[in-house]
């Protein structure tokens, strides 16, 4: 009987393994067909198999469900892109641009004994490049912070000579070498911004801490999704992949742009949290929230931040900024004044180079000389952020020519003992909001999913072995910015553990990623709006008269949201041009088996264009079987191409997204006019584009 058993066991293990092998053969063959521009998402049910399996076979598929999801629960299901398949816009690097083939005329040399900078004229460059230039002199001009965020200045210029030592309250300076007979034959112009030892420091105390506590610093990349991070920046990439380093491939965006991103992560609050405590308009307001570096600064740690492209910087662009310095170092004051001063060349859309330098060279030479000062020469512990937006903010293939300066500055940050101090944390807001990559038909995930790498040292992964076994577990668990920022927080808890933080989210259900993450876990849980939500598989469906009617909807709250703005006078009447394509929302039970959506409320995702100048959005809608109770949210509208060029004439981040801005005074006032003419109500019909009657549904908006 025992034998009899065995060999039914051995009959049904052998069938099962037949089956394994036949359906990854039709996958591979399945990799050579054409790719489908849709994206559907097939999810089998679980199957329950009785007997006992290997470990060697359970680890085959456990290979083969991440191979097609970054995290696979029953409550999440986060498709995984192939970064390099065929049928991605083309990534061919555009060609990188040196901003300068000169060296340096002036150099920053940094005594260690005496802690002080000097100007250092390099007496051999000028005699090789610049011999037919007769007798020369060179000015400097002290950059000075204004009393606020939003103004700084220079003084007047002064001669300075070989090996000037730099005071100790400058930022930074900008020189200028030109001849002595005549001073508009400018030799060579160049600016340098200053890491000084701050005073009243206590030395004795600052070596204490900065033998025990970790260093934290925070490397971000504007607009770059994991996939994009792979295909366009392989040596970062591989840099990352070496030993101490931990990938979140669950991490999965909360909000549209930088600021609700980024503001998860420094402050843990929600936009509905801070917003009603702070109008970022207002000067002061951010003045008055609780960020990270604050909570750094109480334990201690001196602290930083540095950003380029002072125009659209995170906490500028629309906005007021910070009243005072937030950090402190920081270097905002130094780059708005460079970047009038300097001639600057654009590429990638924005300032690419600001004098002799890549905009983004500053930011990252300003981190290496604090890692040279406060890790290196003499500890201290530091939190600092460095983001940088010129090269990938508006160009997907612009990581591609960040690649090699960016690999480059890590391994100089190695060299200096960066990463034997130091926590560091390498990530993105978000990936590619408008352009190719967010059109093409992946682009919902590529924009939803950035990228997220922490890296933990040695003798740090020695003393809380906890948090490394929570970071590889972690690796395909759903987390959110709200995780990262209670992470980071936990490492101040750790060293100083009765630290007072005030409670900064409200989220039952976030947690610290460096803690073991719920295996079982829903955006909601993690903080995750359902718009910025990957966790639910959408099938696409036909565009039928219902799904018209969802997206005339849509169109309408959004002019009817210019017009609550009272900038609808500024901007053309939006009209539906055509519906691309239509997704509903698939639900599953724990199990994996499809089920019905609750409260009978489908959910589509509608990809359109609107007339007149073939804007293209994706919208999230919520309606009920019958599509008479319509909920659509004004966050949930994303514009996929780019508008920074039609919508000057408003200031309203989400009405930039809608609004085509007049360009013809006399265009606008016919169209004004004409506006009074029509009709209130019309009745609906397929053909109609712009009005309908709105009555007969009853439309919830947010």
């Amino acid at each position: 009987m025992f034998r009899y058993n065995t060999r039914k066991l051995f009959l049904c293990m052998v069938f099962v393994l037949l089956v394994f092998i036949l359906a990854n053969h039709r996958s591979d063959h399945s990799k050579e067909k054409p790719i489908d521009k849709t994206w559907h998402i097939n999810i089998d049910p679980v199957t329950r198999i009785t007997f006992n399996i290997t470990e060697q076979t359970k680890k085959v598929v456990a290979k083969n469900v991440l191979d097609k999801f970054f995290v696979l629960s029953p409550k999440c299901k986060m498709p995984r892109v192939n970064s390099f398949v065929k049928g991605f816009p083309e990534l061919r690097p555009l060609r990188f641009k040196s901003c300068t083939d000169e060296p340096s005329l002036v150099s920053v040399i940094y005594d260690r004994e005496k802690k002080h900078y000097m100007l250092h004229l390099n007496m051999d460059v000028s005699l090789n490049h610049f011999a037919d230039f007769s007798d020369f002199g060179c000015t400097y001009i002290e950059v000075v912070p204004g009393a606020s965020d939003v103004f700084a200045y220079v003084k007047s210029p002064e001669y300075f000579h070989q090996d000037w030592i730099v005071p100790s309250h400058f930022l930074g300076v900008i020189v200028e070498c030109h001849e002595m007979r005549n001073k508009s034959r400018v030799l060579q112009r160049d600016a340098f911004s200053f890491v000084h030892h701050l005073k009243n420091r206590n030395e004795e105390n600052d070596l204490k801490r900065g033998a025990k506590y970790p260093s934290v610093f925070l490397f971000g990349i504007d607009s770059m999704s994991r996939m994009n991070f792979r295909r366009s920046m392989p040596l970062t990439s591989a840099f990352v992949s070496q030993n101490g380093w931990f990938e979140m491939e669950g991490y999965n965006k909360v909000g549209d742009n930088t600021l609700p991103n980024l503001m998860a992560i420094l402050t843990g609050r929600t936009p509905r949290q801070w917003r009603p405590q702070c109008d970022v308009r207002v000067s002061g307001c951010l003045d008055s929230l609780v960020f990270l570096w604050n909570h750094f600064h109480s334990a201690g740690y001196l602290t930083a931040y540095a950003e380029d492209l002072s125009s659209i910087s995170t906490f500028n662009y629309l906005k007021m900024g910070f009243k005072h310095p937030p950090v402190d170092f920081y270097l905002r004051p130094f780059l708005m004044v460079i970047e009038q001063v300097l001639k600057t060349v654009e590429y990638f859309g924005f300032k690419y180079c600001v004098g002799r330098r890549h905009s983004f060279s500053y930011v990252f030479d300003f981190a290496k000389q604090l890692i040279e000062r406060f890790v290196f020469e003499q500890p201290k512990p530091l939190f600092g952020l460095f983001w940088t937006s010129s090269f990938t903010h508006d160009d997907f293939r612009g990581g591609a020519n960040l690649d090699g300066l960016f690999a480059r500055y890590m391994e100089q940050f190695k060299r200096y003992g960066l990463f034997e101090r130091s926590i560091v944390i390498l990530l993105s807001d978000h990936g590619s909001r408008y352009g190719p990559l967010a059109e093409h038909y992946t682009g919902f995930l590529e924009e939803r999913q950035p990228m997220l790498h922490v890296y933990l040292p040695s003798w740090y992964r020695r003393r809380y072995p906890s948090v490394e076994r929570a970071l590889i577990l972690n690796k395909n668990r759903l987390s959110s910015n709200y995780d990262l920022h209670l992470g980071i927080r936990q490492i101040i808890e750790q060293i100083r553990p009765r630290i007072d933080f005030m409670k900064s989210v409200k989220c039952d259900y976030c947690r610290s990623i460096l803690k073991v993450l719920p295996s079982n876990r829903s955006c909601s849980d993690a903080g995750i709006p359902d718009h910025w939500c990957t966790c639910k598989p959408f099938v696409t469906v036909r565009i039928t008269l219902p799904i018209r009617r969802l997206t005339k909807l849509t169109v309408n709250r959004m002019n009817r949201y210019l017009k609550m703005l009272n900038v609808d006078g500024d901007c053309h009447r939006i009209k539906l041009n055509k519906v691309l394509k239509a997704d509903r929302q698939l639900y599953f039970d724990g199990h994996g088996n499809e089920v019905q959506s609750p409260n009978n409320v489908e959910t589509y995702r509608i990809l359109f264009t609107t007339k007149t100048n073939n804007a293209k959005f994706r919208s999230i809608v919520y309606s009920n079987a019958d599509n008479d109770v319509v909920t659509i949210e004004m966050d949930m509208i994303s514009r996929l191409n780019s508008y920074h060029n039609d919508s000057y004439c408003v200031e309203d981040a989400l009405a930039k997204k809608f609004c085509l801005c007049y360009k013809d005074q006399f265009l606008k006032l016919g169209e004004r006019a004409a506006s009074k003419e029509r009709k209130v109500k019309y009745k609906f019909h397929e053909n109609e584009d712009d009005y309908y009657d709105e009555a007969k549904y009853k439309t919830h908006y947010f």
